[in-house]
């Protein structure tokens, strides 16, 4: 086994002012901030090994420390891309080729351009020698945070290897081009093919958990993932698994099979680079009008606003095991200026909705049902296994296995946390100030007005294959717009 270092994170300062002046992109007048900023630790035990990562502020996304060349940079993990992306930003390192091989990285929106180079990849104590990487040349359409990304999906989902294959042929490709996880373990076939995430969850100020990232090995207080259900990702692009069924408060709410799984299954994702879960719209609808006193915002048809004292109960089920949503995981507390009746604009906190529907699934994500984030990913440990035989699987154990004492825990901290924040509107007070000073006439819709007219719980939702792009404008939590900007990018 080997023994890998803890990336140092503390300390480590990002530009985020953006994030402390994010503009609620809902057609409201009003101007909603997410709280948080900066990068940091917290002094919870970490296993010995891990790789170290962190998230940005309120659980954005999540970090890790690498050495590209004898260069220190700060890359987003991403379990839903295979390459790893770099913006050097004039900065040098050590390269052991340089090509004018032209990648151009597309995504949901925004793109990278740039060339394939190779250099010496460090992380931890373990080198991988003579990586792909694509050198960003130019951003289009992109939020900036951070250096790049490192994707640990599969190499069948690499532009860079693809790029390759048509330019040197596939042998060549084969032999340079492999995705860093797997050109890591291709390198270093004395350790098992696995890596293991558990995603921390920080407070509502931004105060962080530490996260796990272990190559090789488990943690010690998870080693039984290894005798759970190995669920076979399907597809080459994203890291994934076929589910069961989402259970709401004890009844099932099934999804629409697709031909990436078996009849009776959904498709998942399960991707990092998504801080907020990308579900159908009836499956949002039905989770958040089981909140008493929960309204859909009239002004946005895929969002609601949540009492943020209260919750419900939802796990998505895998294999016939139950993976429950810790309630702290179902809303954000969120900043927002509201107009008084004398015209004075005064901070107030509302609670949003973090899982977000859907009408039309983003092309890239083409056969899928549901795109689990990090929301979702915070309440597993995960262990990703690269298997060559049977193929790639994926296998986890619940962080919350116990939904009495996560309600117990999410009561205490929420009100912790809203004890640091502007006061607390509930949803029909803030809606009815919104649309006093909008003087619009529009009715909200009530939980149990939505509750009537959604999906029943064990009606089927999720739209069959497409190839369209999604039509979303969401609000802004955190740093991404919604689903927009998945899965990558965000340099400074």
């Amino acid at each position: 086994m080997v023994v890998f270092s803890f990336t140092p994170l503390a300390g480590r300062l990002f530009s985020l002012l953006f994030l402390s002046n994010a503009v609620f992109a809902r057609p409201a007048r009003s101007t909603v901030e997410t709280q948080g900023a900066v990068l940091g630790r917290s002094d919870a035990p970490v296993p010995p090994d891990s790789l170290g990562l962190v998230s940005s502020g309120t659980d954005s996304l999540y970090f890790t420390n690498i050495t590209l060349g004898g260069l220190q940079l700060m890359v987003q993990l991403d379990t839903g891309s295979s390459d790893l992306v770099v913006n050097l930003r004039g900065r040098q390192l050590d390269v052991n080729n340089s090509t004018n091989i032209h990648v151009k990285a597309q995504y949901v929106e925004g793109e990278a351009d740039g060339v394939v180079a190779f250099a010496d990849l460090q992380l931890g104590n373990v080198t991988i020698s003579n990586q792909a990487f694509l050198n960003v040349t130019d951003l289009t359409n992109f939020n900036t945070l951070g250096d790049g990304i490192l994707g640990v999906a599969t190499t069948n989902g690499s532009t860079v290897f693809h790029t390759l294959i048509n330019s040197l042929g596939e042998d060549t490709a084969a032999k340079l081009g492999q995705s860093p996880m797997q050109s890591l373990f291709t390198q270093r076939p004395d350790l098992a093919s696995t890596f293991d995430l558990q995603l921390g969850r920080s407070n509502a100020v931004g105060d962080i958990v530490p996260s796990t990232f272990l190559v090789g090995e488990h943690d010690k207080n998870f080693e039984q993932v290894v005798n759970a259900p190995q669920l076979p990702s399907f597809s080459g692009a994203h890291w994934s698994a076929p589910m069961d069924h989402m259970t709401l408060n004890g009844q099932n709410f099934t999804f629409n099979s697709t031909i990436l799984v078996p009849p009776g299954k959904a498709a998942a994702a399960l991707d990092t680079g998504f801080p907020f879960p990308l579900i159908p719209a009836a499956a949002v609808d039905n989770i958040y009008s089981s909140i008493p006193g929960a309204m859909r915002n009239p002004q946005d048809d895929l969002g609601w606003i949540v009492p943020c004292n209260a919750s419900t109960n939802v796990s998505f089920v895998f294999a016939g095991q139950d993976f429950f949503v810790h309630p702290l995981d179902l809303t954000i507390p969120t900043v927002t200026q509201v107009a008084a009746s004398d015209g004075s604009m005064h901070n107030s906190t509302i609670c949003l909705n973090t899982f977000h529907g859907y009408t039309e699934m983003p092309g890239e994500f083409a056969g899928f049902t549901l795109i689990l984030g990090d929301a979702f990913l915070r309440n597993v440990y995960a262990s990703f296994n690269l298997a060559t035989g049977a193929g790639p699987f994926v296998q986890m154990v619940s962080t919350t296995p116990d939904l009495s004492a996560a309600i117990t825990e999410f009561q205490t901290k929420r009100s912790a946390d809203l004890a640091t924040l502007p006061p607390v509107l509930d949803p029909a007070t803030f809606i009815a100030m919104t649309q006093a000073n909008a003087g619009s006439p529009q009715t909200p819709s009530s939980a149990s007005q939505i509750a009537d007219s959604a999906a029943t719980p064990t009606q089927s939702a999720g739209p069959e294959i497409s190839n369209g792009a999604a039509q979303l404008t969401v609000g802004i939590h955190g740093v991404l717009l919604g689903a927009a900007l998945l899965p990558l990018v965000f340099f400074m």
